[in-house]
């Protein structure tokens, strides 16, 4: 990094103000920013504001979402002659299936689920299935930790006539959650996927309670679901700081929240604000610009607002795009440790060396979830995240989605005590530093020989699983030959700078969707945790089916073509990096 770019760095960073995140924070508390809510319109307009007395360009964007409140649920137990005995703390799910009055009465059913370990987020555990081997769960109640759209979407492929999730850690808390699995607004393919099933969420405490009832012999209850699913209107604030070319750094943020949601997402809106403040005083150092965007639907919507952009300014985003900083929950109070995920390979010195620099701590760089407004991985754009988190020995660290990891996440006790204005302004450094880094260079510093590391990784685990049934050699040899380009891309001497720059955005956007997505650039996977190579994910299944199976040979046929896919890509790759270096 040049002593400019340092220089300015250190400028922007101390200009980072706590009393001004202070401000957006005592102003976002007051607003109950649910999606489609009046609030959620006031919090818009008010970062508009912001964003012109700042001199930066800014707009809310209006669109129809399809949008789910989840409202009072009930959990009644029953004695033998079907009495009404207790009801239960419970709350409904957003997307959950609205039961007819007087709700549905069921046998309870446990099903078994290796829990998260102590302090775990709960989207990097839920790839891990409920035990159902033995079980019979149609039209009874299923009860399990397994939850998220992953558990229900299992229950109700089972027949189950309903879904109860037990939370994994011990708070005494009932957290709100959303339980579809389709990201964004419904397709008329996807639409399908509306669970169809109702679905609540219960204390650990009560989930125990009733396991111990089960061991005891059978358990009746009685449960109703009420939720509002509509189409409403909502507003999607976003400013624009241009730099010297057309191509941006897209920063994003999600202004909805559950209640006051302070530390998720008020502390990531007033960021964002913050960030531009900043940054607009040295906008004419920027070869890039910077575009934040404030999206609704992320947690009633399930990520509505990110990906209704990608839909909408697909060409933008694919054409002069260089990444996308997502900022969710910064600024909670006690957090310490940074947790960087969401970083690809092309991007993670980026991430890595602002932390280190900063922190003095060894970032923890991990690939994209399937959370978290990641709406971007089809079109390929490279993603960056740090979150700095509670300690796992903290008493207020639990299994939980966000908030620092923090117990009160998705619940009214995210209030604004739970967020520390000085903290938030140490994230904010870190975020300024990483954003000026993506957009003061001349040329856009992606290394790809991390993104070639993990073709060669997981092509050579899933070629061990799947033996003689799968032939991967001739991905593997493009992977390595994508290394080697790679690495004499990065060593190759600068030239014509708009034309390398160009070449380095095609690589991402030929090589991110097949790592990442199944579904590639114009549609949306769903809200489910594949992992890297997704398309290649269900190879260990060949083993488990007769060879000579109209099974076997359909899943067979999936796999090759994705296979073929995969090496498509990598040639590619390796073409424009050649180009790029001849």
């Amino acid at each position: 990094m040049s002593k400019s770019t340092m220089d300015l760095e250190n400028q922007l960073r101390q200009q980072v103000s706590a009393d001004h995140l202070q401000e957006h924070l005592n102003r976002f508390s007051t607003l109950f920013r649910d999606t489609g809510s009046e609030d959620e319109r006031k919090a818009a307009e008010y970062i508009v504001e912001q964003m012109k007395s700042y001199g930066v360009e800014a707009e809310i964007l209006d669109f129809d979402s399809l949008i789910s409140w989840p409202l009072e649920g009930k959990l009644v137990l029953l004695d033998a002659n079907g009495k009404e005995t207790e009801s239960l703390e419970v709350r409904t799910r957003a997307f959950g299936a609205q039961t007819a009055p007087g709700g549905i009465t069921a046998d309870l059913v446990f099903v078994p689920f290796a829990e998260p370990k102590p302090g775990e987020m709960i989207f990097s555990h839920r790839a891990v299935a409920g035990d159902y081997s033995g079980l019979d769960v149609r039209g009874k109640m299923v009860i399990s930790v397994d939850g998220g759209p992953d558990g229900v979407l299992r229950a109700q492929e089972r027949g189950a006539a309903g879904h109860i999730h037990i939370w994994p850690s011990d708070e005494e808390v009932t957290h709100e959650m959303i339980c579809t699995s389709i990201w964004g607004t419904p397709t008329p393919e996807s639409a399908g996927r509306i669970p169809t099933i109702p679905s609540l969420g219960v204390k650990k405490s009560v989930g125990d309670r009733l396991r111990a009832m089960l061991q005891d012999g059978p358990v009746q209850v009685r449960v109703e679901s009420n939720v509002e699913t509509k189409w409403r209107r909502v507003p999607l604030a976003t400013s624009y700081i241009p730099g010297k070319s057309n191509d941006f750094l897209l920063v994003g943020a999600h202004i909805d929240s559950w209640y006051e949601g302070v530390t998720d997402n008020a502390t990531g809106d007033a960021a964002l604000i913050e960030m531009a403040r900043v940054i607009a005083g040295a906008r004419g150092e920027l070869n890039r610009g910077v575009r934040f965007c404030w999206w609704p639907g992320h947690s009633t919507g399930r990520y509505s607002g990110s990906t209704w952009f990608v839909d909408n300014h697909f060409s933008l985003l694919h054409n002069h795009a260089v990444g996308y900083l997502n900022i969710d929950s910064p600024g909670v109070r006690e957090t310490e440790i940074w947790d960087c995920r969401y970083n690809m390979g092309e991007i993670e010195h980026i991430t890595g060396g602002v932390v280190k620099e900063q922190s003095g701590q060894d970032p923890n760089i991990r690939r994209p979830l399937r959370a978290g407004d990641q709406s971007f991985l089809g079109v390929g754009l490279p993603s960056l995240g740090a979150f700095r988190m509670l300690p796992l020995e903290h008493p207020d660290r639990k299994a939980v989605g966000g908030g620092g990891g923090a117990y009160w996440w998705h619940s009214p006790e995210d209030t604004l005590d739970k967020a520390d204005a000085k903290i938030l302004a140490l994230d904010c450094e870190v975020y300024v530093a990483i954003t000026l880094r993506m957009t003061q260079p001349e040329v856009i510093p992606y290394r790809f020989t991390a993104s070639a590391q993990d073709f060669i990784d997981q092509l050579s685990t899933v070629q061990k699983a799947a033996g003689e049934h799968l032939d991967l050699s001739g991905a593997l040899e493009a992977a390595s030959a994508y290394h080697a380009a790679a690495e004499k891309l990065s060593a190759s001497p600068i030239s014509d700078v708009a034309t390398l720059n160009d070449g380095l955005k095609q690589i991402t956007r030929v090589i991110n969707p097949v790592l990442f997505t199944i579904n590639g650039p114009y549609e949306m996977d769903p809200a489910l945790q594949m992992g890297i190579l997704p398309g290649l994910a269900q190879t260990g299944q060949l083993l488990t089916l007769d060879p000579n199976s109209d099974d076997y040979h359909f899943l067979r046929t999936k796999l090759v073509r994705q296979k073929n896919r995969i090496e498509d890509a990598l040639q590619q790759a390796v073409k424009i990096a050649t180009s790029l270096t001849a």
